[in-house]
């Protein structure tokens, strides 16, 4: 029987080893990977998986803001990005996520976006 989702995090099982704080989609055998190339998948992980492990996904649907792992050297608040390979946000032609707050660092900085 179906369920119905209330708090806006589910558990999924990982295909591949995903770090937190990623954009991850859904696989047709219900699997999840990270998301690339503009994809708007379903959520960012909220913990790093091992491959075939189960954790926790925010999903969109979710209130609240989205703590994601950026690529690049700089974030610039209010700015609109995507998802790029490895399920980062990146610069990319579809704008889904702004940032909340500037941030300058190496790949991989988390910070706080918002669904555009």
């Amino acid at each position: 029987m179906a369920s119905q989702n209330e708090n806006g995090f589910k558990s999924f099982l990982a295909s591949g080893a995903i770090s937190a704080y990623r954009i991850v989609k859904l696989q047709s055998d219900g699997t999840i990977t990270a998301a690339a190339d503009n994809t708007k998948g379903i959520g960012v992980t909220q913990q790093d998986f091992a491959d075939a492990e189960y954790g926790s996904v925010k999903l969109w649907s979710a209130p609240g803001t989205f703590m994601v792992a950026a690529s690049g050297s700089a974030i610039t608040a209010a700015t609109a990005y995507g998802t790029i390979t490895g399920g980062y946000v990146g610069v990319v032609t579809t704008d889904r996520f702004s940032a909340l707050v500037s941030a300058v660092a190496s790949n991989g900085i988390v910070t706080e976006f918002v669904q555009v």
